[in-house]
């Protein structure tokens, strides 16, 4: 009988963090809600020129995680709502050319895309290259 219920509550525990880490789904993107805060993990759209939201549902976007291996996505823009970007946020976006980033990402982790942090990063300018 014990037996039994640990394979039960196993079962359960599984379950519930898968439910968890599948996220909530609005339009083309999935995302991850903490805090009232919104992290971006799937984009499922057709490609071309993506523009992230700033905001789900009403809860800001703050954070861009991983969506990477879209072969389909040839631009991105993050809006100024989002303060970091996760690691291997845009791996294999092999059709990848231009990334626009909003002037709040204060975050990244190291070998996301960035090239370079400017001098005064707090100007009103949004940072943009080419590949």
């Amino acid at each position: 009988m014990i037996k039994r219920s640990l394979t039960l509550l196993a079962t359960f525990v599984i379950a519930s963090g898968y439910q968890s880490l599948s996220g909530e789904t609005s339009g083309d993107w999935t995302y991850t809600v903490t805090d009232n805060q919104a992290t971006i993990t799937v984009y499922s759209g057709d490609g071309g020129e993506v523009v992230i939201p700033a905001g789900m549902n009403e809860i800001p976007v703050v954070k861009v995680g991983s969506f990477g291996k879209n072969t389909s996505v040839t631009s991105v823009t993050i809006p100024d709502s989002v303060t970091s970007i996760g690691g291997r946020a845009f791996w294999s976006c092999t059709s990848l050319t231009n990334v626009t980033i909003g002037n709040s990402v204060t975050s990244w982790v190291s070998g996301v895309l960035l090239l370079y942090q400017p001098y005064q990063r707090n100007s009103a300018e949004t940072l943009s290259w080419r590949l």
